[in-house]
């Protein structure tokens, strides 16, 4: 028996339908967490919303890059980008993970998922002095506390071209190359505490077609 309910519970109270393969993946997490020390979750419903809460809010707010890559440093169990990539099958992404466990279940889940025809999963650190993920540049890089904000700005802005940054609801402070285009804004539905993802791009790249806000 598959424990459906928390993540339909958070789509609902989202008023987001649960793309389809999300459900299979929390399973997927919360079996390798009962054997692995895979999340600091302590319940469903705070590993659900670890797992689906900014994903959720990327897609009800359109923001992901349709028929675009992604690439996510320090990919820790796969949030948010393998419930983005659940929900657009025209996506492909690279999640980089230095550690041996998490590489290993983000393998599995892409063969499990369905998405190893265009996903994949690299143990690799990514070297702030000299960032290099294979297949950049990417449409968007992402980071979920690997790096500062600060530095993973500039980390970010060398592998794609739009920079993710997620925060507790703090503007970051971007070096003087990278311009703010977008920003969406949320709460933690659990504690009310703010979270913010912003998007920058280099001055110097922005033009008509940027994507919208």
């Amino acid at each position: 028996m598959t424990n459906r309910g928390p993540v339909a519970k958070l789509c609902a109270e989202l008023g987001l339908a649960p793309s389809e393969g999300w459900s299979d993946y929390f399973d997927l997490v919360k079996a390798w967490a009962a054997r692995t020390d895979l999340t600091s979750a302590r319940t469903d419903d705070e590993l659900v919303e670890i797992l689906f809460l900014d994903a959720a809010y990327l897609v009800r707010s359109e923001w992901c890059p349709s028929g675009r890559s992604l690439v996510d440093v320090g990919a820790g169990v796969g949030a948010p980008t393998i419930p983005v990539l659940l929900s657009d099958p025209t996506c492909e992404g690279t999640l980089v993970e230095p550690r041996r466990i998490r590489t290993a279940f983000l393998r599995t889940a892409l063969g499990s998922l369905g998405l190893a025809g265009r996903a994949k999963a690299l143990e690799q650190k990514v070297d702030p002095e000299a960032p290099s993920v294979a297949g950049m540049p990417f449409a968007v890089a992402l980071s979920r506390a690997t790096f500062p904000p600060d530095e993973w700005m500039c980390v970010g802005a060398c592998l794609a071209e739009e920079v993710w940054v997620l925060t507790a609801g703090v503007e970051p402070k971007p070096p003087p190359d990278l311009q703010l285009v977008r920003r969406l804004d949320y709460h933690v539905p659990s504690s009310g505490a703010p979270r913010a993802v912003w998007a920058y791009r280099r001055a110097a790249a922005l033009s008509a077609d940027a994507w919208p806000e």
